[in-house]
């Protein structure tokens, strides 16, 4: 990806003209929530689109309408993962899996070990025609990124997290489906009662992505003792 002029990211495969815009989609038994979110190369970034869709195609006729380059297409793997693969094969989206790991071994150019918010790429064959790309995400720490971003208002203070206006109540709702609470010595992010969270989870894997285009948060981050102890295989929530 590049920077135009106007300082917008370009995404891989589009023009200059077209703005970044990420669409993450959260999988459910018999419908899907998404949102579609265009990025600043500063970090900022603005909803504009939410939606509650069947099938997806329907994700596939929202990607359309809005220019999503298929790599910028991301759809969450914790449930109904071996259709969500399916999918991610046939259109080129690439999956997502929220974790309880808080970050993940990366080897850099230079042959040291870096440590990230998000895996490397894996790549999953589901035949020997199709394969399709998986990344896992800290729950906690791209979590915790987006309650940052979300309270910034204010450009002065770095980038602006915006909704529109006429947001409808549901999304608002939804957006508060979770809270920050320690268990068992451990933060965690964890859904409040039966408060439906799903528009919240798209925002998430919107940070992931954003995250891995280096959009926003840190390009490595230390890891103290505590977090090594807890480096371990990687747990799906």
């Amino acid at each position: 990806a590049g920077v135009d002029t106007a300082g917008r990211i370009i995404p891989p495969g589009l023009p200059s003209v077209c703005p970044l815009r990420i669409l993450t989609v959260d999988c459910q038994l018999d419908h899907l929530f998404l949102v579609a979110r265009a990025w600043a190369a500063d970090g900022s970034s603005r909803l504009i689109w939410n939606e509650r869709v069947l099938t997806f195609t329907d994700v596939a006729t929202v990607q359309e309408r809005f220019g999503v380059h298929s790599s910028l297409v991301f759809l969450d793997a914790g449930y109904a993962t071996y259709d969500v693969y399916r999918e991610c094969a046939k259109r080129g989206w690439v999956a997502l899996i929220g974790d309880r790991r808080p970050v993940y071994a990366h080897k850099g150019r230079d042959g040291k070990t870096v440590q990230r918010f998000y895996s490397p790429r894996r790549k999953v064959v589901l035949s020997h025609r199709q394969h399709c790309h998986v990344h896992y995400w800290s729950n906690l720490n791209i979590k915790d990124t987006l309650a940052r971003l979300r309270r910034n208002q204010n450009p002065d203070d770095g980038p602006v997290w915006e909704v529109p206006d006429d947001i409808d109540e549901d999304y608002l709702a939804q957006m508060e489906g979770e809270h920050r609470i320690k268990k068992g010595g451990k933060w965690l992010w964890e859904r409040i009662g039966k408060r439906p969270n799903h528009y919240w989870d798209c925002e998430a894997m919107q940070v992931a992505a954003a995250v891995m285009l280096k959009l926003v948060g840190q390009e490595s981050v230390k890891v103290d003792a505590e977090i090594k102890a807890e480096d371990d295989e990687p747990t799906a929530d």
